[in-house]
């Protein structure tokens, strides 16, 4: 496992140095499919009405082996209605390591966190290409994996054999297939689930409180005090309470949910 050294990959920077002042298109009816993916059982249910309240379909999956996931992402980035939608969601919540998720398994060795990424770039998902891609993922880590850990994004995944099928190469486009996304990771240690298995992560609660009372606000000015709420709660608990949380992104216009 070592660094990417793709030049032309827009991960090197965390974020473009000028955003241009205009907004992406967010009209479509609904906005976009988000798809609620949650190995854990109490974290979600919140979230579910919050995006459907922003304008979004929701497809919602509970308890799912790696293999499940596997499928389910692999069925949502080959979906037709992402032509006619302008953006999409993921929420992901699930034990893991430090970088891959677990689903329900016991034994697996985990699904990469990368490759869930790299299943909706723009040359995988050509009908998101130039849409925004947001991925929320809570993942309560085990112990043997240190939650200091550097940037998943900046760390390659094992190639899973036949995982994707080979995307077909969009044509001439000035897009890069790497834009547009919004990466939002939150890695906690996994003794918070046995420790109080029916309260929901922190992080997930912000992000909805957040985007349910603040919708016509840009998502990273919103994201700014989602993080200032978790270091606030980091301040005053035990190590083994305290949230890490992560953002990346290449958008490249102003993003705002709702302008309800």
């Amino acid at each position: 496992m070592g660094e990417v050294k793709n030049k032309d990959s827009m991960w090197d920077n965390l974020t473009f140095k000028h955003i241009p002042e205009d907004s992406y298109k967010m009209r479509s009816k609904p906005l976009g499919i988000c798809l609620i993916i949650d190995c854990i059982g109490n974290d979600t249910a919140f979230l579910r009405d919050t995006f459907t309240s922003l304008g979004y379909e929701v497809q919602y999956f509970l308890y799912l082996s790696v293999d499940s996931i596997i499928q389910i992402l692999r069925q949502v980035a080959r979906m037709p209605q992402h032509q006619d939608y302008d953006s999409f969601v993921c929420v992901l919540v699930s034990r893991g390591g430090s970088q891959s998720v677990f689903g329900v398994d016991q034994t697996h060795s985990g699904f990469p966190l990368d490759q869930i990424r790299r299943m909706f770039m723009g040359d995988a998902c050509p009908s998101l290409l130039g849409k925004p891609k947001l991925f929320f993922i809570q993942n309560y880590v085990a112990s043997e994996s240190p939650l200091d850990n550097s940037s998943l994004l900046e760390v390659d995944g094992p190639e899973l054999n036949n995982l994707e099928s080979k995307a077909k190469q969009p044509g001439p486009c000035t897009i890069h297939r790497e834009a547009d996304f919004l990466w939002s990771l939150c890695k906690a240690d996994v003794s918070l689930l046995e420790r109080s298995s029916s309260s929901p992560s922190l992080y997930l609660q912000c992000l909805s409180q957040k985007l349910g009372k603040e919708r016509r606000r840009p998502l990273l000015e919103l994201h700014i005090e989602l993080n200032s709420s978790v270091y606030d709660w980091n301040s005053r608990v035990s190590a083994k309470e305290r949230y890490y949380v992560w953002l990346q992104h290449t958008l490249r216009k102003k993003l705002i949910l709702s302008c309800k």
